[in-house]
């Protein structure tokens, strides 16, 4: 009986050693519960009548940007209106990504069209990045306006812009603006950010204007009524408006109407982020810089996951309130609107805490979602779509053509045709920042194709991940035999896009 429970012993230590040293599977993960029975508080504004025949038969449609800040790609399904409105009877890319995963450069490569290697804003603060890098005369702004557009940007443009001569000076492109100038009160991530929430300043077209904390000066729905402003005000011409909000940026402030939600009792559902590469214990495979972070706790993570997506109800109440001022004003059927954020976020996605600037899907995938029920049909799309692109669909929709310095494509072929020929790849790029987890990723050029994604970083380490069997990138195979030529091909093919 002893030898038995010796053998059994031994047989187990075995199996267990083995089970360790297998291939981590890849585990099911059921998405949040959408909520879809609450409605949203809509920003009424008077329209003495809707737009005029002779607006209605020009055939150049309006174009609204809507742009979010750190939007972790799953928390849409959080928000009501984007859910039930924007994204069932939109064209939603399931694949739509950021070429750099950083606020300014990342907003630059929108405003361009162009990776963030030829225009150069690297990173969100000076010597390597922030506004005043930017030259603003690429900017999408001025093809618009030149071609009979009328411009509006509202919110949160460049980190940096209070850093511009003259101070909250206008940039050329825009006939409209009110962003939000910083005050450079605090160093602290967090402490800083406050200041675009409440007690905040912004430039009016071209004057320091101040907003003294109080429930009527909430910045996200200060940006939504300057919005619905411009939308009465322009309906007899066509208009380019990007709507800039803050949310949900850290420290991830909530409109005071939502501060309980996601809470027990409140009837709204939420649903645990817990995704197989959560606070991934195994590392020996991933770079080595992932053992240097400092994983958030389960609790700490959930935390902040609730707090973001009260901080997003109130951009879901301006996606609600714009929609509700562009049927009033009979624009409807001939306005296209586009939803996304400048970056995706992990919520302990991979050890990473909530942070951006890494190469995996959590930091590089965003909402992307086209919104254009008079011109497209709803549908789910796989196709490879960036943050560049969306300077030369823009102007394909105004009707006139982006310049050659432009990286990206346009998506309306693919928009009209989902069988239409496209990209194959995109490439991913990164640059140290100053301060923060991204100071201590290295510097790294990704290539992201449907079925894999390649990176190699400045320290010579390599990644190679198998989407296809491997979604949450739990197993890095470079190096490995049976994939070395499939490696080869992908790092031949990322050295053409560094090129472009």
């Amino acid at each position: 009986m002893n030898r038995m429970m010796k053998i059994l012993s031994a047989a187990l230590i075995s199996a267990a050693i083995l089970a360790s040293c297998a291939p981590a599977p890849s585990m099911p993960y059921n998405p949040p519960t959408p909520i879809v029975n609450h409605a949203p508080t809509i920003f009424d504004i008077d329209i003495e009548s809707p737009a005029s025949s002779a607006r209605l038969n020009d055939s150049r449609p309006n174009i609204i940007v809507i742009l979010t800040d750190d939007q972790p790609y799953h928390t849409v399904d959080y928000m009501p209106t984007v859910k039930t409105q924007l994204m069932a009877n939109g064209v939603v890319f399931e694949n739509g990504f950021v070429t750099t995963p950083l606020c300014c450069p990342s907003r630059v490569s929108i405003l361009s069209g162009q990776y963030v290697h030829n225009h150069k804003v690297y990173t969100d603060r000076m010597p390597l990045g922030g506004a005043p890098k930017y030259d603003d005369t690429t900017c999408m702004a001025i093809w618009l306006h030149d071609a009979g557009y009328r411009t509006a940007y509202f919110g949160k443009y460049l980190n940096g812009y209070e850093d511009l001569t003259p101070y909250a000076a206008v940039p050329p492109g825009w006939d409209e603006w009110k962003a939000f100038l910083g005050k450079n009160i605090s160093a602290d991530d967090d402490t800083g950010s406050l200041q675009y929430y409440s007690n905040f300043s912004m430039s009016e077209n071209g004057t320091p204007v101040e907003y003294p904390k109080s429930k009527a000066n909430f910045s996200t729905d200060v940006v939504t009524n300057d919005a619905l402003a411009f939308i009465r005000d322009s309906r007899e011409a066509p208009f380019f408006m990007m709507v800039g909000y803050y949310n949900p940026h850290s420290p991830y402030v909530s409109a005071p109407r939502h501060k309980e939600t996601f809470r027990s009792g409140s009837d709204w559902d939420w649903v645990q982020y817990r995704p197989p590469s959560f606070n991934e214990e195994d590392i020996r495979d991933k770079p080595d810089y992932l053992g240097d972070l400092s994983p958030l706790s389960a609790t700490e993570v959930d935390t902040a996951h609730k707090q973001i997506l009260r901080s997003l109800l109130s951009v879901d109440d301006g996606v609600a309130s714009i929609l509700a001022a562009l049927e009033k004003a009979g624009l409807s059927e001939n306005t296209i609107i586009v939803y996304l954020s400048d970056n995706g976020l992990t919520l302990g996605d991979h050890r990473f805490g909530a942070a951006k600037n890494c190469p995996y899907e959590a930091c590089i995938k965003v909402p992307f979602i086209v919104y254009a029920p008079g011109y497209y049909q709803p549908r789910v799309d796989a196709s490879l779509v960036a943050n560049i692109d969306l300077a030369p669909t823009v102007a394909e929709w105004a009707g006139i053509t982006a310049p050659d310095t432009v990286d990206g494509i346009s998506m309306v072929p693919l928009l009209e045709n989902p069988s239409a020929k496209w990209r194959d790849g995109i490439l991913l790029e990164h640059w140290p920042t100053e301060e923060g987890v991204g100071s201590m990723i290295p510097e790294f050029y990704s290539i992201r194709t449907a079925e894999w994604k390649y990176t190699e970083y400045s320290t010579g380490e390599v990644e190679l991940y198998d989407l296809v069997n491997d979604p949450f990138e739990l197993q890095n195979v470079a190096g490995k035999k049976d994939y070395k030529d499939i490696q080869a091909e992908l790092a031949g093919k990322l050295q053409e896009l560094k090129k472009q």
